[in-house]
C-alpha cells in the first residue's frame, strides 16, 4: 500500500504542508537545510513519489535516461539508440543502455534495475507485451516512461507508419507482376510485425489476391532463413516478403542454399532500410525494402521524453525500390 503524504510528514517530524512545499519546490527561501533534506529522505524511506512531484525531484538529482531494446546488435536499435543517446547528451542527460534480447524476463529485470537506478525516464522499444508488475512500479515512482517503434496501450510512442508504407510496398510488388507471394512476418505479439502484415494484406486485398504463404518469424537473420527455407521447400511462390531487413537477408541467404538466383527465380523485400548504415548496400543487387527514419525516431522519442509531451507521433516512410524484385514476364 502506497505511502500517504501524513506518514511522510510524520515520520519527518514536520507538518504535512512541509512536506507538500517541498513537492512543489516552494521551500528554497523559507525552509532550514536540514528540515528540507529531512522531508526529502522520508520520501525516500517510504517510497512516496507522486507522478510530477517526482519527475521533479529526479531531474533534480541524477540526469540519467534508461534505454531498453530488444536487440542491439540489429543496427535498426543501434541507430535508434544513438539517435536517443544524441538528445540525452545535447540536454545534459547520462544514458544507460539496456539489451533486453527478444526476451520479456531478461525486460521486466532491467525495468527493475533502470528504476533502482533512479532513471528519470525510459525509453522502451518492447519485447511484446512487458511485465505489467514492472510498469507499474516504474509509474508508481513516478518515471515517465515513453515507446519508440511499438506501441502499447496507454503509453505514448514515436512509431513509423507501418501499416500504409507495407501497403505500398504491396502495391509496388503487385505492379511490378509478382502473383504468388510469401510472407515472413515478426512476432504476433509486436505492433510493428503486425501493422506490417496487416498492410501488405490490404495490398493483395485490394486487388483479389491473398498470401500464397505465411510463416512467423522473429525479426532475426536466423528466423528468415528457416522461415524461407520451409517455403521454398514446401510452396511454389515467386516471392518472398519480410517483416524487416534481417529477415530478407535471411531469406536471400535460402534462396542462395537451394539454388535459386535473385531477382531471375524469386523477389525478395524488406523493410527498415536503416539510413546512413552502408550494411545494406553492400547486397548486389541491392534490396528492395521501405526506409524509415530510424535515427530521428530516436531524437523525437527522446525530445519527447525530456520535455514531458505525452502525445504519440507517426513519422512518414519511403520506398525504396531495389533490384531484388523486378518486373516479371507475362506468364512467369
Amino acid at each position: 500500500m502506497r505511502a500517504t503524504i501524513r506518514e511522510v510528514a510524520e515520520h519527518a517530524g514536520v507538518a504535512p504542508c512541509t512536506v507538500s512545499r517541498v513537492l512543489n519546490d516552494h521551500a528554497a527561501d523559507h525552509m532550514r537545510p536540514e528540515t528540507k533534506e529531512r522531508v526529502l529522505a522520508a520520501i525516500r524511506a517510504l517510497d512516496y513519489t507522486p507522478v510530477k512531484a517526482a519527475q521533479r525531484l529526479r531531474r533534480q538529482r541524477t540526469h540519467v535516461l534508461g534505454i531498453l531494446v530488444p536487440d542491439i546488435t540489429n543496427l535498426y536499435f543501434a541507430l535508434l539508440t544513438r539517435g536517443v543517446e544524441s538528445v540525452a547528451f545535447e540536454r545534459g542527460y547520462t544514458a544507460l543502455i539496456c539489451d533486453s534480447n527478444h526476451e520479456p524476463e531478461r525486460e521486466a529485470r532491467y525495468l527493475d534495475m533502470l528504476l533502482a537506478e533512479d532513471v528519470e525516464g525510459v525509453l522502451l522499444v518492447p519485447t511484446g507485451r512487458p511485465d505489467a508488475r514492472a510498469m507499474q512500479r516504474l509509474a508508481d515512482r513516478g518515471v515517465r516512461v515513453i515507446l519508440a517503434d511499438r506501441r502499447l496501450d496507454g503509453f505514448p510512442v514515436v512509431e513509423a507508419d507501418n501499416r500504409a508504407a507495407s501497403q505500398r510496398l504491396g502495391e509496388h510488388l503487385l505492379g511490378l507482376g509478382y502473383a504468388r507471394i510469401a510472407y515472413v512476418a515478426g512476432p504476433a505479439d509486436v505492433s510493428t510485425a503486425e501493422d506490417r502484415l496487416r498492410g501488405f494484406r490490404d495490398a493483395l486485398r485490394h486487388a483479389g489476391k491473398k498470401l500464397a504463404s505465411l510463416r512467423l518469424g522473429t525479426f532475426t537473420f536466423e528466423s528468415g532463413f528457416q522461415c524461407a527455407r520451409e517455403i521454398l521447400q514446401r510452396e511454389e511462390v515467386d516471392a518472398i516478403v519480410a517483416g524487416n531487413d534481417l529477415m530478407a537477408f535471411g531469406v536471400l541467404r535460402a534462396a542462395e542454399e537451394e539454388g535459386l538466383s535473385v531477382p531471375g527465380d524469386l523477389g525478395v523485400a524488406g523493410f527498415d532500410h536503416v539510413p546512413h548504415v552502408p550494411y545494406a548496400t553492400f547486397l548486389r543487387p541491392e534490396l528492395t525494402t521501405v526506409e524509415v527514419p530510424v535515427h530521428e525516431m530516436g531524437r523525437e522519442a527522446a525530445r519527447r521524453l525530456l520535455d514531458g509531451e505525452d502525445g504519440s507521433l507517426r513519422l512518414t516512410t519511403t520506398l525504396v525500390p531495389g533490384g531484388t524484385c523486378i518486373a516479371q514476364r507475362s506468364g512467369k
